[in-house]
């Protein structure tokens, strides 16, 4: 077996269990922005401290900046939307149609990298088209449609946001060191989180606030969002979590994309959203109906196509 399919197939299993405690920070009700820069900061500072130990080789300071900024805001993009989703939709429908953006990923592989797609490979991008228009469909009692209304243009979204993650990925892997690559777009994603609040105390200034009423707003706004001691604890431990499973899950991912070619390693990591789904269905007790099941081997049997 290959060395970049058993990066593939480690990174698998570890962003797996990353994207199992997105679920879990939902169920929970964490505060999605405290969760997602507790994520943020420990990737940061553990890909930071690494550098320290072992100092890079960066062929281009100017390369690595732009790359890192496209992957950090689209990935922030996409961690936010798809915690949101979950608040709104059961991780059996949301995970498996979040993970079709191997569509666009092998697309773009095709389109602008020249690799070529067996006639299998052709029936699971079809396949993959089929398990989101199964999976959009799925049906729900009256009181869901309209969290489901609200959960699909978010699972889009982190669709869409994550394939642009994967592609810059792609060049990040085979044209620039990869932990300053991690540490660097880490810090950007760290900043891009804390953007929408520093841009919400900035905004109330320019409109002629007082500084006084400014601070009494924000110590109000402060108080509201900390009110539960216990919800802030468990999105800095999930956080945390999250932090670790995805230094380690995300390094093998580009070192197998560095290695080998993006449409299949980004099909074999597209399989790690079986493992929350399974997680999900066994510690939460999400009920897999017939239209989800469907979904769900509709998904497993594109992305197996996909590998050709």
């Amino acid at each position: 077996m290959q060395t970049w399919y058993l990066f593939s197939l480690a990174a698998l299993l570890l962003l797996g269990g990353q994207r199992f405690l997105y679920k879990v920070a939902a169920a929970k009700n964490c505060p999605t922005f405290l969760t997602t820069l507790c994520f943020m900061v420990t990737v940061a500072v553990l890909s930071s401290g690494l550098l320290i130990l072992r100092p890079p080789v960066i062929p281009s300071m100017l390369f690595l900046v732009l790359i890192s900024l496209a992957n950090s805001l689209t990935f922030v993009v996409a961690t936010l939307a798809h915690i949101q989703a979950l608040k709104h939709m059961p991780a059996t429908v949301a995970y498996p149609l979040i993970r079709m953006n191997i569509v666009l990923v092998v697309c773009f592989a095709v389109l602008f990298l020249q690799e070529r797609l067996a006639p299998m490979q052709t029936l699971g991008v079809l396949l993959s088209f089929a398990t989101i228009w199964v999976l959009a469909r799925d049906s729900a009692p009256d009181s869901e449609v309209r969290a489901k209304a609200k959960g699909l243009p978010l699972v889009f979204l982190a669709m869409l946001a994550g394939a642009l993650s994967a592609i810059s990925s792609k060049y990040a892997a085979e044209h620039t060191d990869l932990l300053a690559f991690i540490a660097l777009s880490y810090i950007f994603s760290t900043l891009f989180t804390l953007g929408p609040k520093l841009a919400a105390v900035v905004r109330g200034l320019m409109r002629g606030q007082e500084l006084g009423r400014a601070q009494d707003t924000h110590k109000k706004e402060t108080l509201a969002a900390t009110q539960d001691k216990k919800s802030r604890q468990q999105a800095v431990i999930i956080g945390l979590a999250m932090g670790l499973l995805n230094l380690a899950g995300f390094y093998l991912f580009l070192k197998a994309l560095a290695l080998g070619p993006l449409a299949i390693v980004a099909s074999v990591n597209g399989m790690h959203f079986l493992v929350a789904v399974v997680l999900s269905v066994l510690i939460f007790k999400e009920k897999l109906n017939l239209n989800r099941l469907l979904g769900l081997i509709l998904a497993i049997l594109a992305i197996l196509l996909l590998h050709g």
